[in-house]
């Protein structure tokens, strides 16, 4: 009889994940411009879209946080996405496909109740060790989007939801099958557990860090979804743009597997604040960059610093957030 892994299978979870959403994802903006959207319409349905999902996913992690089974609410999110994400084959342009892209992003919400499950399986290791359970998505996702975005220039971007739809529809039942419920593991440095008031606040450090990774998410959303339609204008296409994405993932993967040796030379704050400069040089060379496969290559460094400051968000809001809080405050 084969003994079951959680970890193993917590693992295989990032990995499917990745490769879903790297089919879908980095392709969005692309499939917005092929239907006929301006830049302004891109960035309204986007910037609409994340909203959405933001508040979503803040009543999801209250919920957790309230007692709702979050690995129930994984195998629901993929059965939603997959029903919203084949919607997307049946819409022309305009207002239809914009409400359509907004409901497939509120139906994936529930996908970051992710890092809390993993949070809670690795709450007796090294807070650390996360990042080497998250690198997993991104080697799913570098074989994922290349693939992807091959399929989608030789054949058409109207294949994109029927690629999605069974591969989240994979997750879901992975999820179904293998990650189960588990009770939180009390630890060292925790709060004796007590029902938590209702009107229970956020310490004002966590609501300091929670505004600097809004900024730093409206930064990266006005810079990395209209890089895709960049490449495509300068001549790209949509294997190029799957191939920058897939350069991200490469250098997220090492920095990533060797943050545990990186924090013993710096705290995650420091190294949350080298990332940020690292995007700042990144942002800069892309505005005057006027060569596709430069404005791809240069996605390699960004990767250091999506790795850098990924983690060290997710590590120092882990810290910062109080016990009865966890779920909400990494939504």
């Amino acid at each position: 009889m084969v003994r079951s892994n959680p970890i193993s299978h917590l693992n295989w979870t990032y990995v499917l994940v990745g490769i879903a959403d790297g089919s879908l994802l980095t392709f969005i903006p692309l499939l917005l411009f092929k239907r006929g959207l301006t830049a302004a319409q891109i960035g309204v349905v986007l910037a609409a879209a994340a909203g959405v999902s933001l508040v979503a996913g803040l009543v999801w992690g209250y919920l957790v946080d309230r007692g709702l089974r979050a690995e129930r609410m994984l195998v629901i999110a993929s059965a939603c996405a997959v029903t919203v994400a084949l919607m997307l084959a049946l819409t022309g342009g305009g207002v239809g496909l914009a409400l359509v892209v907004v409901a497939l992003y509120v139906a994936r919400s529930p996908l970051m109740l992710l890092d809390p499950i993993a949070l809670r399986r690795l709450r007796t290791a090294r807070r650390t060790d996360y990042a080497r359970v998250r690198l997993r998505m991104s080697a799913g996702w570098a074989g994922s989007v290349v693939m992807s975005g091959g399929a989608f220039q030789a054949l058409s971007l109207r294949l994109l939801p029927f690629v999605y739809a069974p591969l989240a529809a994979i997750v879901g039942l992975w999820v179904w099958r293998f990650i189960k419920p588990v009770e939180p593991t009390p630890v060292a440095g925790d709060a004796i557990a007590h029902p938590a008031p209702m009107n229970a606040r956020l310490p004002l450090a966590m609501v300091s860090f929670l505004l600097s990774l809004f900024l730093l998410g409206a930064a990266l959303s006005a810079t990395q979804n209209f890089l895709t339609v960049q490449i495509d204008i300068l001549g790209g296409g949509a294997f190029l743009i799957g191939a920058a994405s897939a350069f991200q993932a490469l250098t997220e993967i090492p920095t990533m597997g060797y943050t545990h040796v990186l924090s013993r030379f710096a705290s995650q704050k420091v190294l949350f604040a080298i990332g940020c400069a690292i995007y700042v040089v990144i942002f800069i060379a892309w505005a005057f960059t006027t060569n596709a496969l430069v404005a791809a290559l240069l996605k390699l460094v960004v990767g250091v610093a999506f790795a850098l400051t990924y983690v060290a968000a997710v590590v120092i809001t882990e810290e910062l957030s109080p016990p009865h809080l966890r779920a909400t405050s990494q939504a």
